[in-house]
């Protein structure tokens, strides 16, 4: 399963591999972006959103386990049936992660976590 997939490699990333910075075309499928930022950037927050700067500064919060896991499946859902509303996405994403065990929630629950660390990183008045 993915979450079993996502834990591997999350598992592997704490032992010794967090020191390494993966590029972005050589990175596994599977592997989520915060195990890929260099400890040494000045933004590893945002390296590991992979967001755009805007022109006006403004902090957006880290995401949650929800969200970053509702990123990947929003994408999946919108390459399957493009022509789906937003709002109607949403509410499938909704329902299906309600229906999700823990077990299966856990890999996100740490990419959140280590999300919310860069993001403390790198805007510690945040």
């Amino acid at each position: 399963s993915t979450a079993a997939l996502v834990s591997e490699h999350c598992t592997a990333s704490l032992q010794g591999q967090a020191d390494k910075k993966v590029k972005m075309s050589e990175k596994p499928a599977n592997l989520l972006p915060s195990m890929t930022v260099d400890i040494n950037s000045a933004t590893p927050y945002t390296d590991a959103t992979m967001s755009k700067k805007a022109a006006i500064v403004h902090i957006k919060r880290p995401m949650n386990a929800f969200m970053v896991w509702s990123q990947i499946e929003r994408h999946k859902i919108i390459e399957q049936t493009p022509n789906v509303h937003n709002a109607e996405i949403s509410k499938h994403l909704g329902k299906r992660w309600k229906a999700l065990s823990h077990q299966e929630r856990n890999p996100f629950i740490q990419q959140a976590e280590r999300l919310r660390q860069l993001h403390m990183a790198e805007f510690p008045d945040y």
